[in-house]
């Protein structure tokens, strides 16, 4: 059976390198995450590592809570 769930912006990171380094160290805490390139920078993003207008990350509704936790931990938030 699958479950939707409801994404919430947990972050927007500065840059593509940012956003990467926040998203593998969610995984590394069981929390799947996905990144939303904002403004026109997707390949220049993907080549250069840095985005003129920054990425906003993902959560699930429920590791919404945990999510911001790990955040505060990294000094982010």
């Amino acid at each position: 059976m699958i479950v939707e769930q409801k994404l919430i912006k947990l972050f927007t990171a500065n840059d593509n390198l940012q956003a990467e380094m926040i998203i593998s160290t969610l995984k590394d805490n069981d929390i799947p995450a996905l990144k939303e390139d904002l403004g026109n920078a997707g390949l220049m993003n993907l080549y250069g590592g840095n985005s003129k207008y920054g990425e906003n990350i993902y959560v699930a509704e429920n590791n919404y809570a945990k999510a911001k936790g790990i955040l505060s931990n990294m000094g982010l938030v």
